[in-house]
């Protein structure tokens, strides 16, 4: 049971199969619904052409039998009237559509006999005047009148379909079964009628049934093949795509799906694919990257540590205060790495928190923070500034600050300044930090936001740091919906700019 309904959930868990069936089952129903219509627009068109001719037959007979009045009667024994007693037939026409004219019994046409059942043939002569059989006024109705269902008014043509048998299907000259019965008043008393056999009309439409019953199925599988066909022609593409990406692993992100010249969405799917494993690329790149020179950074100060003890340790007359200090500035350095690593990892997975604190506060404590350096580090914002309220994590914003501030301590103469700017026309605020050092060239200012990236005058350890602070700064401001930005300074150079939103951190950072 298991396998077949595996087998199932295959076969119509296939697009290919899916679209077939949607296609062919839409198909059907426009086939259906366009047969049915077929069918009975024939049938109204057919029967209207014979009601056309029959009409055309019977204005015809009018205008004969106004010009030249009713044959002359002859006495035909053993005629039986055709609804009841007191109804006489004229044969009026031969050839063609059986026509015959009906009138009242009891009140013959003038020049005729009297009330019996008579039949009157095209060849006797002195045919009495229409205006006497017009003349002889109403009476019951004629066997043409009960099959049409009423009486006619004077000049009103009507036709309906019937079943005749009997006796009235012979004076109409057809076959008993369904006919189309018209007839044309002439006026009370006197009308021309005439009946044609629908079988003809009856064949035509079971010719077509027949034809459409064998056609509709042929066309709907040849329809369901073609849609087979075309999904398959179209999805073969996104197979060549899925085997492609399949073998594409952790040690080939270099290699990419191929995308067609057609320029359809399979070729689109395949641009997105190349640009989803180029931008997996340069994330694995850089994952690498950072382990790497993550591993280096920790290794200095670990091998610096070890050889602090190991000579030490070899000199029993060593001053245990010169390596303890050695040792815990190493230590510093080693902490402060691992904080910004871990920092960035934390941005990076699960974003900052929300909280609202103060930004001047901020600027203040890191401005007021005491230096390796002899720079002087100043606050250039006033005391009666206006502060403003940011929402985001606190603790992050601060060493993002304290690294920036760090950083231009150490390249600049000596002389730091910390600006907050509130009033900005792109509704953010920013902190300006600015020195006096020698600058930093246009072309490098954006390599230096990059993590562990340091200029060649900064390479030493000394001077330049592990290279992850403006790293730090830019991640941090990213995530509060900001960004770092780089220029030349009032005091000759380097001016550092964090640009963030005030009162809401971003929401991709809000985890």
């Amino acid at each position: 049971m298991s396998r077949v309904s595996h087998i199932r959930k295959r076969m119509f868990g296939s697009v290919r199969v899916r679209v077939a069936l949607v296609a062919g089952l839409a198909f059907a129903i426009t086939l259906i619904a366009g047969s049915v219509l077929l069918l009975h627009t024939l049938e109204s068109r057919l029967v209207d052409d014979i009601r056309s001719a029959d009409e055309s037959a019977l204005q015809n007979q009018r205008v004969q039998l106004l010009t030249a009045g009713l044959p002359t009667p002859s006495l035909t024994t053993g005629a039986t009237p055709l609804v009841g007693a007191g109804t006489v037939t004229y044969q009026v026409s031969r050839g063609g559509p059986t026509i015959v004219a009906t009138a009242i019994a009891g009140q013959a046409p003038e020049g005729g006999p009297g009330p019996t059942n008579q039949t009157y043939a095209d060849a006797d002569p002195a045919p009495p005047s229409v205006a006497g059989a017009v003349g002889a006024g109403g009476g019951a109705p004629s066997v043409f009148d009960t099959l049409l269902g009423e009486q006619l008014a004077p000049g009103l043509f009507v036709s309906t379909q019937a079943n005749v048998s009997g006796e009235s299907a012979r004076v109409l000259g057809v076959e008993q079964g369904n006919v189309l019965v018209s007839s044309l008043q002439l006026a009370p008393g006197l009308s021309l009628s005439t009946a044609s056999s629908l079988s003809e009309v009856s064949a035509t439409l079971s010719t077509t049934r027949t034809i459409l019953w064998y056609a509709v199925p042929l066309l709907v599988l040849l329809v369901m093949g073609a849609a087979w066909l075309l999904v398959g022609r179209a999805l073969r593409p996104v197979h060549s795509l899925t085997a492609r990406a399949a073998k594409i692993n952790a040690q080939s992100l270099h290699e990419r799906v191929p995308v067609s010249d057609v320029g359809d969405e399979v070729s689109e799917l395949a641009t997105t694919i190349n640009s989803m494993l180029s931008r997996i690329e340069i994330a694995d790149i850089s994952s690498r990257r950072l382990v790497s020179d993550a591993s280096h950074e920790l290794r200095t100060p670990i091998a610096v540590m070890r050889t602090e003890l190991e000579v030490a340790r070899r000199n029993p007359d060593a001053e245990w205060n010169d390596v303890s200090t050695t040792l815990l500035g190493e230590v510093d350095r080693l902490q402060d790495l691992v904080d910004d690593l871990l920092l960035l990892a934390r941005i990076s997975e699960r974003g900052t928190v929300a909280e609202p604190f103060s930004l001047l506060d901020a600027v203040r404590d890191v401005a007021a923070r005491r230096r390796r350096t002899d720079v002087t580090v100043e606050l250039a914002t006033r005391q009666d500034d206006h502060d403003v309220e940011v929402v985001g994590d606190s603790s992050a914003v601060q060493r993002a600050l304290d690294h920036v501030a760090a950083n231009a301590a150490r390249h600049a103469v000596d002389h730091v300044e910390v600006t907050l700017e509130t009033d900005r026309t792109d509704g953010l605020v920013a902190v300006h930090i600015d020195d006096d050092g020698p600058g930093i060239a246009e072309c490098d200012r954006e390599r230096v936001l990059q993590r562990f990236e340091r200029l060649d005058e900064a390479r030493s350890r000394d001077a330049g740091g592990s290279g992850l602070g403006l790293a730090v700064a830019t991640d941090v401001m990213t995530a509060h919906g900001g960004r770092v930005d780089i220029a030349d300074s009032p005091l000759g150079g380097t001016r550092v700019t964090l640009l963030m939103l005030p009162g809401a951190v971003s929401a991709a950072a809000c985890r």
